[in-house]
């Protein structure tokens, strides 16, 4: 039999059962369209969900940002509340930090020093501390503003144990605007409830209705479920079927509801428009059986031929037919053709990205390995660069027990010891500078400046090096007086380190260059080299810590590798750049450093005082040490250079005890002693009425900013970290003093 003829038994032995079947196909029809409906709802209640969650980790981030405040480290308030007040999430969203006791400190809903409430909330702000997390309050009555709000509270840890929480809290109006931007259907039911089940948000009726509790179905369920529907009525008693989600961060719960006969609606006019095209499917059936029979049969040849091409691997050309479900096969077959190439560029790729995600962990492994081997190599130069400077002070100690009546040999020894000494407390300088300037410690004395003094000074620190390989300096500058502003010590440090390092790096009798300029409003400094010069491969990273050229056996250069670490970090605080460039190694080297100018039109410099005797008027000193060598070698060398009456005692109580007898002028204590801290001591003593306006010299090995407060609040004027210069010493006992007055302390590595 033909094709035709098969149709037509076909259609005659399907008809009683398609009628049968088309009942059941339409109900599931309905039933399909019903649930696409409903996945609507369930898709715009998860994109309010992400957007709620979205707004609220936002507002996360904003306030940890905020946490990182330096003012708020510094505990500079005020400034804290400015900047928080810029942070503030429109008319609607405002911040509040609290202390430990939950009172709160600012509320930039206020202005900055108004009255704020006096209850606190120690409970949550505890309970954020210790969990340090973030927590987001359900609807609450704002203590500040009077109305419903919903806060999110995050944890402020500070470096010096103080704990804080930052909150920034919203207006249930917050929500509504943030509901508002949602494009949903008329008559839709939009809502945030909180985990109590009460409304934060409701965009029908909203009035009245903001705070008070949903349908207890509605909570009952979301309570029992992450996400689910229910079909019940709303509080306007309209029945509807509602959709819920959960926030990820506030656990709050996030319900769409459509009353129930829009969703119907749709489903019934499918099933209507199904149920027609299927009486006009079996009307036409017997007049298309012949014309489709004929088109079947070419589609099905098609069809094969397709089929053929995608098992050798070939993806089907696109072909038409005028039979839906053989354009459909046809779609599905090309479709497979194309899943089929896009799996095998799928592969392709994967394999280029493994093949990539290899060669980056390779790289990221050599990178390792070279971090750690520049750690090692650091660890070695510093264990060298300590000891050379021990060995000639442990045989200068020797020379000095063995002779200590040959003055020429004594002061030999006393000459070796003194720059030696000089020479480890210049690498423990570094050390320090380069730790203080990564972390952010440093902070410059900005002044007026003139650029010849600055380098004058630099070149008068390097002079010593400079004489030794009997270099020849050649300094250039304009016949105009070049003005800047800036941090005297710190420019003298970066010219003298890039002079040490061009003298360690150039061979004896060497040319070293500097040149200063100004162009474009900036001062340009160039200092420049015959030496070694730099390799192509160091030159990108001769700035980096431990970054150094290749060292001989020797090791006559020196030096821990972060001198032009350290220049770099003090150029860039100072507004200005430093570029290093080389011809290549043995062709010298040359390093720019580039710095804002001060206005030709400021006013003329102050004239600079050089220092005079640093001898001033005998005094009685008392030194609290417990280091023994460190407390006498001190005092022999005031009572020698400066002519002092000078006591040394090992602990608090017997300085305590001596000092109204002694009555010294001047005290120098060390901060560790072994009973109590110098601290404590320093407090008893200017308790004392007849030391209430003795000169306190702080003299310690605790050099952090943190520990200069502390001896400011205890009461001493000076805070010297050790090794300190007994040179400086001498100068701070000749300086005079402010009867019944007290100076800030000064500090000094």
């Amino acid at each position: 039999m033909r094709i035709r003829t098969y149709l037509f038994l076909m259609a005659a032995g399907i008809l009683v059962p398609v009628v049968v079947f088309a009942g059941l196909a339409l109900d599931m029809l309905q039933n399909a369209e019903r649930e696409a409906a409903l996945r609507g709802l369930r898709e715009t209640s998860n994109s309010i969900a992400l957007l709620v969650d979205r707004e609220l980790y936002s507002a996360e981030a904003a306030l940890r940002v905020l946490g990182g405040s330096p003012s708020l480290a510094e505990g500079d308030l005020k400034a804290f509340y400015a900047q928080a007040r810029r942070a503030n999430r429109g008319s609607t969203g405002w911040t509040m930090l609290l202390d430990e006791q939950g009172r709160q400190l600012i509320n930039t809903a206020l202005p900055y020093g108004s009255a704020l409430p006096t209850r606190g909330a120690p409970v949550l702000v505890k309970h954020v501390i210790a969990t340090q997390k973030t927590y987001v309050s359900d609807v609450m009555n704002g203590p500040v503003i009077k109305g419903l709000v919903t806060t999110l509270t995050v944890p402020v840890p500070i470096d010096d144990g103080k704990r804080y929480v930052l909150t920034v809290a919203f207006s249930t109006d917050h929500f509504t605007r943030l509901m508002a931007s949602v494009d949903v259907p008329p008559g839709w039911l939009v809502a945030i409830i909180d985990t109590q089940g009460r409304f934060i948000s409701r965009n029908l009726n909203p009035e009245g209705r903001i705070g008070t509790p949903a349908r207890p179905e509605l909570t009952a369920a979301a309570r029992k479920a992450h996400s689910g529907q229910i079909r019940h009525h709303t509080l306007e008693g309209t029945e509807a079927f509602d959709v819920f989600t959960h926030s990820s961060l506030s656990g709050w719960t996030l319900a769409v509801a459509a009353p129930a006969v829009l969703i119907e609606r749709s489903a019934r006019h499918a099933a209507f428009v199904a149920a027609m095209g299927l009486l006009a499917a079996m009307l036409c059936a017997a007049t298309l059986a012949v014309y489709v029979g004929r088109q079947h049969v070419r589609s099905l040849a098609r069809a094969v031929k397709a089929a053929t091409d995608l098992g050798a691997g070939q993806a089907p050309r696109r072909v038409q037919s005028r039979v839906a479900e053989m354009n459909e096969l046809h779609n599905a077959l090309h479709a497979a053709g194309e899943q089929m190439l896009q799996a095998q560029a799928y592969r392709r790729t994967a394999e280029a990205d493994r093949q990539a995600l290899l060669e980056a962990e390779k790289s990221a492994r050599q990178m390792a390995e070279q971090q750690n081997s520049a750690k090692d190599q650091f660890l070695a130069m510093l264990g060298h660069e300590l000891r050379n400077p021990l060995a000639p002070i442990s045989t200068a100690a020797q020379l000095l027990r063995l002779q200590p009546d040959d003055a020429r040999r004594v002061r030999y020894a006393s000459e070796v010891i003194s720059r030696q000494v000089e020479h480890m407390n210049s690498l423990l300088g570094d050390m320090l500078d380069v730790s203080r300037v990564t972390r952010g410690l440093v902070t410059l004395d900005i002044d007026d400046l003139e650029l010849d003094a600055i380098l004058e000074r630099a070149l008068e620190q390097t002079h010593g090096l400079v004489e030794a390989a009997q270099h020849r300096v050649e300094l250039s500058l304009p016949s105009t007086p070049i003005r800047l502003r800036g941090d005297r010590t710190r420019l003298v440090q970066i010219f003298a380190n890039l002079l040490n390092n061009a003298a360690k790096y150039t061979p004896p009798k060497g040319r070293i260059g500097v040149k200063a300029t100004v162009e474009d409003g900036h001062v340009v400094v160039t200092v420049s080299d015959n030496g070694e010069g730099l390799a192509a491969e160091l030159v990108p990273r001769v700035f980096d810590l431990f970054s150094q050229g290749e060292r001989k056996p020797d090791r006559a250069q020196g030096g821990l590798g972060l001198g032009l670490a350290l220049v770099q970090s003090l150029v860039r605080l100072h507004g200005g750049s430093i570029t290093a460039s080389s011809p290549g190694p043995g062709q010298g080297s040359s390093f720019t450093v580039t710095l804002p100018c001060e206005p030709r039109d400021s006013a003329p410099l102050a004239p600079r005082h050089r220092r005079g005797d640093a001898r001033g008027p005998v005094l009685r000193v008392m030194i609290v040490d417990d280091n023994v060598d460190g407390a006498i070698s001190l005092s022999l060398f005031l009572e020698a250079a400066g002519g002092h009456t000078v006591c040394t005692y090992y602990d608090a109580g017997a300085a305590l005890a001596w000092a109204a007898p002694e009555a010294p002028d001047v005290f120098i204590l060390d901060i560790g002693l072994p009973d109590v801290t110098g601290y404590d001591l320093a407090r008893q003593l200017r308790a004392m009425p007849q030391f209430h306006d003795a000169l306190f010299i702080a003299l310690t090995g605790y050099g952090q900013p943190q520990d200069r407060e502390r001896a400011r609040e205890a009461g001493f004027d000076h805070h010297l970290a050790k090794p300190a210069d007994p040179q400086h010493v001498l100068e701070l006992l000749s300086r005079p003093r402010k009867a019944g007055g007290r100076r800030p302390v000064s500090m000094r590595s």
